[in-house]
């Protein structure tokens, strides 16, 4: 039981990370927010293993960086807010589209906190010039939660039923 909870665990992570590499040519937009949810959804807080893995791939492959504190605590927020609100949304996959929206709004937000302790007036500079960004990264969230998640959200209840329930 312990091989396949650490197999799909390890598996879900690679399939995170590669994602996120598969679209670095397009600015902002990444299927790392609607696996996230979706991975919250369908596995709980084993998201949170999923995610912290995630995280040191992208160590791994760019360095420590300041970059580094705020991934963090984004991702797991981004866990810890889909716990919270998943028994309100339930499988409403408009309403998912609109929280994925909403986190890549909020995702440079969440990215200037790691600057408050150095310098306030520059964490606030810094959201506010991403702002652009952060419109078109919750555009491109709410568009492919939109169009993957209710698919990828029962394909992963399925193979959770099939090989991996525990």
């Amino acid at each position: 039981m312990m091989v396949r909870k650490m197999t799909r665990l390890a598996l879900l992570s690679a399939i995170l990370y590669v994602s996120k590499a598969l679209l670095e040519f397009l600015p902002n937009v990444e299927l790392v927010s609607l696996l996230t949810i979706l991975y919250t959804l369908v596995f709980g807080k084993e998201a949170l293993i999923i995610v912290t893995v995630f995280n040191c791939f992208e160590v791994i492959q760019w360095g420590f960086g300041l970059w580094v504190i705020s991934y963090l605590y984004t991702w797991p927020a981004l866990v810890i807010m889909t716990l919270a609100v998943r028994k309100l949304l339930k499988e409403e996959f408009v309403l998912w589209a609109i929280f994925s929206g909403i986190f890549g709004l909020l995702f440079g937000a969440f990215f200037a906190v790691a600057y408050i302790p150095a310098n306030p007036a520059f964490a606030l500079a810094y959201w506010i010039r991403g702002l652009p960004w952060d419109v078109w990264h919750a555009a491109a969230n709410f568009v492919l939660m939109l169009i993957l998640g209710k698919p990828l959200y029962k394909a992963l209840c399925s193979l959770k039923r099939q090989t991996w329930n525990l």
